[in-house]
Protein backbone atom coordinates (compact mmCIF):
# COMPACT_ATOMS: atom_id res chain seq x y z
CA UNK A 1 0.00 0.00 0.00
CA UNK A 2 1.19 3.51 -0.72
CA UNK A 3 1.27 6.17 1.99
CA UNK A 4 2.10 9.84 1.86
CA UNK A 5 4.06 11.48 4.66
CA UNK A 6 2.88 15.10 4.67
CA UNK A 7 5.37 17.41 6.39
CA UNK A 8 4.04 20.53 8.11
CA UNK A 9 6.60 23.08 9.29
CA UNK A 10 7.78 26.61 8.76
CA UNK A 11 10.33 27.60 6.14
CA UNK A 12 13.13 28.21 8.64
CA UNK A 13 12.87 24.68 10.06
CA UNK A 14 12.57 23.17 6.57
CA UNK A 15 15.75 24.92 5.45
CA UNK A 16 17.65 23.95 8.60
CA UNK A 17 16.64 20.31 8.27
CA UNK A 18 17.38 20.01 4.53
CA UNK A 19 20.73 18.18 4.99
CA UNK A 20 19.32 15.52 7.32
CA UNK A 21 16.22 15.21 5.16
CA UNK A 22 18.47 14.23 2.26
CA UNK A 23 19.85 11.43 4.44
CA UNK A 24 16.30 10.37 5.34
CA UNK A 25 15.33 10.26 1.65
CA UNK A 26 18.47 8.21 0.93
CA UNK A 27 17.45 5.74 3.66
CA UNK A 28 13.95 5.46 2.15
CA UNK A 29 15.49 4.89 -1.26
CA UNK A 30 18.00 2.32 0.02
CA UNK A 31 15.13 0.41 1.67
CA UNK A 32 13.29 0.41 -1.66
CA UNK A 33 10.19 2.15 -0.29
CA UNK A 34 10.53 5.68 -1.73
CA UNK A 35 8.13 6.30 -4.62
CA UNK A 36 8.42 10.09 -4.80
CA UNK A 37 9.12 13.22 -2.82
CA UNK A 38 8.67 16.95 -3.18
CA UNK A 39 9.39 20.11 -1.27
CA UNK A 40 6.90 22.92 -1.70
CA UNK A 41 7.59 26.59 -2.22
CA UNK A 42 6.51 28.97 0.54
CA UNK A 43 2.78 29.38 1.30
CA UNK A 44 2.79 32.93 -0.06
CA UNK A 45 3.25 31.45 -3.54
CA UNK A 46 0.00 29.45 -3.26
CA UNK A 47 -3.22 30.31 -5.02
CA UNK A 48 -6.41 28.84 -3.59
CA UNK A 49 -9.62 28.16 -5.45
CA UNK A 50 -12.90 27.47 -3.67
CA UNK A 51 -15.98 26.57 -5.66
CA UNK A 52 -18.26 29.57 -5.99
CA UNK A 53 -15.58 31.99 -4.74
CA UNK A 54 -12.89 34.11 -6.26
CA UNK A 55 -9.26 33.00 -6.32
CA UNK A 56 -7.07 34.29 -3.55
CA UNK A 57 -3.36 34.19 -2.93
CA UNK A 58 -1.88 32.20 -0.10
CA UNK A 59 -2.87 29.00 1.63
CA UNK A 60 -6.53 28.21 2.17
CA UNK A 61 -6.41 28.32 5.96
CA UNK A 62 -4.40 30.02 8.62
CA UNK A 63 -2.78 27.11 10.40
CA UNK A 64 0.20 26.63 12.69
CA UNK A 65 2.66 25.23 10.18
CA UNK A 66 2.12 25.22 6.43
CA UNK A 67 2.43 22.11 4.31
CA UNK A 68 6.12 22.09 3.40
CA UNK A 69 6.59 18.87 1.46
CA UNK A 70 5.84 15.20 1.13
CA UNK A 71 7.28 11.74 0.72
CA UNK A 72 5.38 9.03 -1.14
CA UNK A 73 6.31 5.60 0.21
CA UNK A 74 5.32 1.97 -0.25
CA UNK A 75 4.69 0.16 3.05
CA UNK A 76 3.05 -3.15 3.89
CA UNK A 77 0.81 -1.52 6.54
CA UNK A 78 0.17 1.60 8.61
CA UNK A 79 2.55 0.50 11.37
CA UNK A 80 5.41 0.30 8.86
CA UNK A 81 4.52 3.73 7.43
CA UNK A 82 4.40 5.17 10.96
CA UNK A 83 7.81 3.67 11.71
CA UNK A 84 9.24 5.58 8.74
CA UNK A 85 7.40 8.75 9.79
CA UNK A 86 8.98 8.52 13.25
CA UNK A 87 12.42 8.53 11.60
CA UNK A 88 11.68 11.69 9.60
CA UNK A 89 13.78 14.60 10.94
CA UNK A 90 11.31 17.15 12.26
CA UNK A 91 11.60 20.35 14.28
CA UNK A 92 8.46 21.72 15.93
CA UNK A 93 6.30 20.77 12.97
CA UNK A 94 4.27 17.65 12.34
CA UNK A 95 4.05 14.77 9.90
CA UNK A 96 0.70 13.39 8.79
CA UNK A 97 0.64 9.80 7.50
CA UNK A 98 -2.18 9.11 5.09
CA UNK A 99 -2.86 6.13 2.83
CA UNK A 100 -3.43 6.86 -0.83
CA UNK A 101 -6.79 5.89 -2.28
CA UNK A 102 -5.94 3.20 -4.79
CA UNK A 103 -7.73 3.39 -8.15
CA UNK A 104 -10.41 0.73 -8.57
Amino acid sequence: MRYVLLVYEDEVAAAALAPVRRAFAAALSAAGVLRGQAALKSPDTATTLRRGSALHDGPHAETGEPLAGLYLIEARDLDTALAWARRLPLGDGAVEVRPLAEAA
